[in-house]
């Protein structure tokens, strides 16, 4: 099979690129080891649009300020909840307090010449934004967002596929071939031809890359991320820290659309696959949010890790191969790469467009339909069908006609639907998956048994 474009994964920053290039008429294809999009680096996180990113100076805080200016836009064209929203660096002492003016003073400079608003509050300022934290003052910074990273996943690939984009899962790419004018990409699954490859690969982008004679060294870095049930604060919180804490990576209290909030991430050198949970790591991320609220009266409902790959050097690697400029190379595109992702998508069309790929723009680009959730049809209309109403996960919301649209839009496992829909993301975190790996089973057409967590061998009932 042959295309003028492969993109080697579909996390955010695969899914975005893909999206750019759907607006041309160009063939392309995703591939991707995983059963579905967005089950790499794009999976663990804590979808933070983010404005601070030091160094200032760096390629990854040009591109998030780029990034973050173009998501109320994509997420009004693509139905993508996005809520804006300030952090505040909170003082918790006298020294951070006195410090306030100079690190109010730094960030107005550099950011606030961009258009997002840097302010000094006291402590009365503070209790009036923010009523449910300890603090001596604060300096806040406008333009941050929260956003639900699973449903911009599943609206890009969607918006892809409706626009000719194919997609190849569970498929690994084990070599390359270079010929005079074009590659042939040697999966498990087959060869494919392409003119140009873009890897983003996400935490295999260093193996893809070697695949075509680049070297380049990662590390990879664990996040612990704890999620309470309802929300804290009305802001992103986070202690003001004048030496920063290499095993926090920043980390704050954050709110999220699901009207539930996250305390993280933290930081740990860790293997590429370890997403595993300790007390350390709770404890790590208790000592540093527990004292900023007045209130701790919430429930803690899950723990989860997300790992990230750390390039040599702290920074974005976005680069032509020494083979030539037919392969661009994503390698280390770690935080902030989600709010930087529309952005990285812009400026890698730009380098194939200077490396002699010819853009015809469409003429008859579709556009994507929201997907709206029963509960929000039936608040909306007032009228509720029997496949509406009968009801999966309650803590949710979520029904068999939420999980059938789910599979419409291609969920294939436990973790894509609940990616879509949010069930068992409530307060009870699961009471309801017995019943929901049946009804899910039932409408994909499979036994149970068949039907795994996230692809591979994740099987959730007993063979």
């Amino acid at each position: 099979m042959s295309y003028d474009v492969a993109i080697i994964g579909s996390g955010v920053v695969g899914l975005f690129i893909a999206y750019e290039l759907a607006h041309y008429r160009v063939r392309v294809i995703v591939i991707d080891k995983e059963t579905e999009p967005g089950f790499g680096v794009s999976k663990g996180h804590a979808g933070v649009v983010h404005v601070v990113q030091p160094p200032f100076n760096s390629l990854r805080s040009k591109l998030a300020v780029e990034g973050n200016r173009l998501y109320d836009g994509i997420a009004k064209r693509l139905h993508v909840r996005v809520k804006r929203l300030s952090t505040l660096l909170v003082a918790q002492n006298l020294s951070h307090l006195i410090a306030l003016p100079a690190v109010w003073l730094i960030l107005n400079y550099v950011y606030g010449k961009r258009g997002f608003r840097v302010r000094i509050l006291g402590p009365r300022g503070l209790r009036k934004r923010e009523p449910n934290i300890n603090g001596l003052g604060a300096v806040e910074v406008e333009g941050y967002g929260v956003i639900n990273s699973f449903e911009l996943v599943s609206q890009l690939f969607n918006f892809c596929r409706l626009n000719g984009v194919d997609f190849a899962f569970n498929t690994e790419v084990r070599s390359v071939r270079a010929l005079d004018d074009e590659f042939i990409i040697i999966t498990n699954r087959g060869e494919y031809r392409t003119r140009y490859v873009i890897n983003a690969a996400g935490l295999y982008s260093a193996d893809i890359a070697r695949l075509f004679g680049d070297e380049y060294r990662l590390e990879f870095g664990k996040g612990v991320m704890l999620v309470f049930w309802g929300e804290q604060t009305r802001n992103i919180i986070a202690p003001l820290q004048l030496i920063p804490n290499p095993r926090t990576k920043g980390g704050a209290i954050i709110p999220t659309v699901f009207n539930t909030t996250i305390w993280g991430p933290s930081l740990s050198v860790s293997g590429r696959d370890d997403r595993a949970v300790n007390e350390d790591d709770i404890n790590v991320l208790a000592r540093k949010f527990s004292g900023l609220l007045r209130n701790r009266d919430f429930t803690p409902i899950r723990a989860y890790a997300g790992i990230r790959p750390i390039p040599e050097g702290d920074d974005f690697i976005i680069t032509y191969s020494r083979l030539g400029r037919h392969v661009i190379h994503l390698v280390g595109i770690e935080s902030p790469g989600l709010t930087a992702a529309p952005a990285i998508a812009k400026r890698v069309v730009e380098m194939l467009s200077g490396a002699g790929i010819e853009l015809v723009p469409k003429d008859d680009v579709k556009e994507v339909e929201p997907m709206v959730m029963t509960k929000d049809a039936i608040e909306s209309s007032g009228t509720i069908s029997d496949d509406q109403g009968e009801v999966v996960c309650p803590c949710m919301g979520v029904t068999r006609a939420d999980i059938r649209e789910a599979i419409r839009r291609g969920a294939r496992t436990l973790d894509g639907v609940i990616f879509r829909t949010g069930l068992g993301m409530g307060v009870c975190q699961g009471m309801c998956l017995g019943r929901a790996i049946k009804v899910i089973s039932e409408e994909l057409g499979i036994e149970p048994r068949e039907l795994t967590k996230s692809g591979g061998s994740s099987w959730l009932v007993t063979r």
